[in-house]
């Protein structure tokens, strides 16, 4: 079975928008209240879901006496129904306090979703893909305190409830013998080390943005497993290039112990390699380097274009030069606030056919 992963269309100009908007605020001076609602109707295909329609709601607020360069506070349910009667809700928060120097950010969702398995490895073919039904109950919760300068220092916490109700009789996951077939509890803790000198959390045009994670999953924790998960995030954002804005990423994830499918390091989706389903290939380590460069064009439209570079491995020594797989394309951007948020159209292209997608906010 050949099944591609086809977004056709996301529908993101507002239709309402309520907004307490001050008037311009010197560098140098605090700013009043500021609060505003977006709606943005959404409107997309896949060959999972067939139509999905829905809401997402964004709230944008200041609390009074911030300055100009505090991150503005994000709230945003997002509620999605397909005509194959599926249901995907999120519910989110980036909060910022005491002008950038405490974060918090938590989501939660709740997903009735399909998705496709080809096994594991970097060389796992397209004749075994399969499809199965997710209904996941995802939670992550992470705080960080600057340290020093941009340096922060915090912990993050995560809880996946999945239990997979449908898979194909005759394909792996009918078998049992993969951990996480018959779905999964994980709750994991660990440490957050951050540096972030973006000069914007949406659309930055200089800074960098470096992450590490280490969170260890358990049976203490209420898990069913136990297993370690190590990723490192480095991300650069470089201006002066011609018109616009050169990003690039190196994205490194590395898991010990007895962890479940769904925690494998992933290739593929709507932020991570473009251009391949989403978890298209999977195994216990995977390295990712991606790059865009964002460019504008007349107003608030802008352009991209990316590429990237991925691999996936059991072990690391086993990582190889003619290994990667390879993904890039173009696509056209969107300003949707004075914040800097995006919605975007991407058309990707790889050893797996053509891909479009559409979607919130910058891949990285």
């Amino acid at each position: 079975m050949k099944t591609k992963l086809l977004f056709l269309l996301l529908l993101a100009i507002p239709f309402a928008s309520f907004a307490q908007t001050p008037e311009e605020t010197p560098q140098d001076s605090v700013a009043p209240a500021y609060r505003k609602w977006n709606i943005y109707p959404v409107l997309y295909y896949t060959p999972e879901t067939q139509f999905g329609f829905g809401t997402k709601l964004v709230h944008v607020r200041k609390s009074e006496g911030t300055l100009p360069t505090d991150r503005p506070d994000l709230y945003s349910p997002t509620l999605v129904y397909t005509s194959r009667k599926q249901i995907l809700t999120t519910l989110s928060a980036d909060v910022w306090r005491k002008h950038n120097r405490q974060h918090l950010y938590a989501q939660a969702e709740y997903n009735d979703y399909p998705y496709f398995f080809f096994g594991i490895g970097n060389n796992s073919p397209d004749e075994a893909e399969e499809a199965y039904t997710s209904r996941t109950f995802n939670f992550f919760g992470q705080f960080e305190q600057a340290v020093y300068k941009k340096v922060y220092l915090g912990a993050r916490y995560e809880f996946k409830k999945e239990t997979i109700p449908e898979v194909e009789p005759e394909g792996q996951l009918s078998q049992k013998s993969i951990i996480g077939s018959d779905g999964v509890i994980a709750s994991g803790f660990g440490p957050v080390l951050m540096v972030d000198s973006r000069n914007n959390a949406y659309t930055p045009s200089k800074g960098v943005y470096h992450q590490f994670t280490a969170l260890f999953f358990g049976k203490y924790l209420g898990g069913e497993d136990n297993f370690t998960r190590y990723k490192l995030d480095l991300r650069k954002y470089m201006s002066g290039i011609g018109p616009g804005v050169l990003a690039v990423q190196g994205l490194f994830t590395f898991v010990v112990g007895d962890a479940p499918f769904q925690y494998l390091s992933p290739l593929g989706g709507v932020n991570v390699m473009r251009g391949f389903l989403e978890g298209r290939f999977r195994d216990e380590d995977a390295v990712v380097i991606q790059a865009d460069y964002r460019f504008p064009i007349k107003g608030r439209i802008g352009g991209a274009l990316f590429g990237g570079a991925g691999q996936v491995s059991k072990r690391i020594q086993d990582f190889a030069a003619d290994e990667f797989h390879l993904g890039g394309g173009a696509g056209l951007r969107y300003k949707l606030n004075k914040e800097g948020m995006v919605v975007r159209g991407d058309v990707a292209f790889s050893e797996q056919g053509m891909f479009l997608y559409f979607s919130f906010a910058e891949a990285f």
